[in-house]
C-alpha cells in the first residue's frame, strides 16, 4: 500500500475507543498498552505524510492530559519514520504491526515534550574539552572491546565472541550525548553497558537518531531494530494454542505446581 493509506489505517487503529471487555493493563487485540498512559494521558487527534531528510515521514499530533501544575502546550506532534524500505527491514509491513510501537513511542515522548518547554540550566554546564569527550567515547567502546578507528567519525569494534559492533558518531553529535547522559565518566559507562547488555545481536550498528546514539541492523538512517513478528503469526500462534489446551504466556513456575 501507499504511504498515505498506510498513514490513514495507522490513524483508525491509534484513534479507536479501547475494547470495553479488556481489563486495564490487559492487551486487546490490536496488542496496544493503554495501561501506560496511551489513550489517556496522550491520543492522537491527526496524522499526516510529510517528506523528510531519509524519506516519508509520520507527522503524529497529539493532545495531552496533564495536571494543572504542568505549564507546557497540551498539543504537539512527534515525527516518526515511514520510509518503505524502512518498514520492510523493521517488520512494520502492516499498520497493525507499527501501531503499538507507535503508542509506545508516544508515551516516552510525553516528558520530553515536558522538558523541551520548560526551563533548563544544561546548556550552562561545563563540558568537557573535545579531546576528553572523543577519550570518553573511546572508553565507553573499550569496554565492548578492541577499538579501531577506520575513518572519521567511524569505529568498529571487535567483541570476543561476538559480531563486530560499527559505531557512526560525529564529534559534535557524541557532545549531544554527553550532555544527554550526564557529565561523569561513570554515569555514561553505567548507562552504555546496560544499553549493550540488552541489544539483541542483530543490532550491529550504533548511529546517532533524534539527539541520542542508537542501536540499529543497519548502518543507513533510520535506525531499524530487529523486528517482532507479525500480529498475524502471534494471532495464529495463540489461536493455535488456545485450540489445543496448551498455556499461554510465561510462568516463574510450572502452571499448578503451587496451592
Amino acid at each position: 500500500m501507499d504511504d498515505e493509506d498506510y498513514a490513514r489505517q495507522l490513524h483508525a487503529i491509534l484513534t479507536a475507543p479501547p475494547d470495553p471487555r479488556i481489563s486495564p493493563g490487559h492487551l486487546g487485540d490490536d496488542w496496544i498498552d493503554r495501561g501506560d498512559g496511551f489513550g489517556t494521558d496522550v491520543k492522537v487527534t491527526a496524522i499526516a505524510v510529510v517528506p523528510g531528510e531519509h524519506g516519508n515521514q509520520l507527522d503524529i499530533s497529539y493532545v495531552l492530559d496533564l495536571p494543572d501544575d504542568v505549564v507546557v502546550p497540551r498539543e504537539g506532534s512527534l515525527l516518526l519514520p515511514l520510509d518503505a524500505e524502512w518498514r520492510e527491514v523493521s517488520g512494520y509491513t502492516e499498520p497493525e504491526d507499527y501501531a503499538p510501537r507507535i503508542a509506545s513511542r508516544l508515551v516516552r515522548h510525553i516528558p520530553e515534550h515536558v522538558r523541551a518547554h520548560e526551563q533548563s540550566r544544561d546548556d550552562d554546564r561545563d563540558l568537557p574539552a573535545r579531546a576528553e569527550q572523543h577519550a570518553m567515547l573511546l572508553e565507553v567502546l573499550a569496554h565492548e572491546g578492541q577499538v579501531d578507528q577506520q575513518a572519521p567519525n567511524r569505529y568498529v569494534v571487535r567483541r570476543e565472541g561476538r559480531q563486530d559492533l560499527t559505531v557512526l558518531v560525529t564529534p559534535d553529535q557524541w557532545e549531544r550525548v554527553i550532555r544527554r547522559h550526564g557529565l561523569r565518566r561513570t554515569w555514561l559507562l553505567e548507562h552504555f553497558d546496560e544499553l549493550f547488555a540488552s541489544t539483541p545481536p542483530e543490532e550491529r550498528f550504533l548511529v546517532f537518531w533524534e539527539g541520542d546514539v542508537t542501536t540499529s541492523t543497519r548502518e543507513k538512517l533510520p535506525p531499524a531494530k530487529r523486528p517482532f513478528p507479525p500480529l498475524s503469526e502471534t494471532r495464529r500462534r495463540l489461536a493455535e494454542a488456545r485450540a489445543s489446551g496448551r498455556d499461554i504466556g510465561w510462568f516463574a513456575y510450572t502452571p499448578g505446581s503451587r496451592d
